[in-house]
């Protein structure tokens, strides 16, 4: 299972989520130029920061979401399952819609598509 860790702490916390998503797709396609065209990893190229509850800012309440989830062999994210949350459902609305709106380039092996399955990433929320 791969694992990703994201955070959001408010407009700078944003920032500093897409900063890692462009480092990321940045170390993504490096690695993309040295393995050739028939083979390619899989590669985020899109999708939203997740939206910290606005019931939650007055309350003070961090935590973190995982979520298990496949992605297709285009590109799209399916079977979002929350694996754990902290509290428990607080902020699993959000990273669900955050997560389900990502889009990836999909991984190809010997020249063809394919989905990859069981993907987890770890979605962070401070308060703002």
């Amino acid at each position: 299972m791969q694992t990703r860790q994201f955070s959001f702490d408010g407009f700078h916390g944003l920032s500093r989520v897409f900063r890692f998503v462009l480092l990321l797709s940045s170390m993504l396609l490096c690695s993309c130029a040295s393995q050739g065209a028939a083979n390619r990893p899989l590669q985020l190229l899109s999708g939203s920061a997740p939206v910290y509850p606005q019931t939650l800012v007055s309350r003070g309440v961090g935590g973190q979401v995982t979520l298990g989830y496949d992605v297709t062999a285009q590109g799209i994210v399916v079977n979002i399952k929350v694996v754990a949350s902290e509290p428990s459902v607080l902020f699993d609305a959000a990273a669900v819609q955050a997560v389900s709106s990502w889009v990836f380039r999909p991984q190809q092996r010997d020249g063809k598509f394919r989905g990859v399955e069981g993907l987890e990433s770890t979605l962070e929320f401070r308060t703002p």
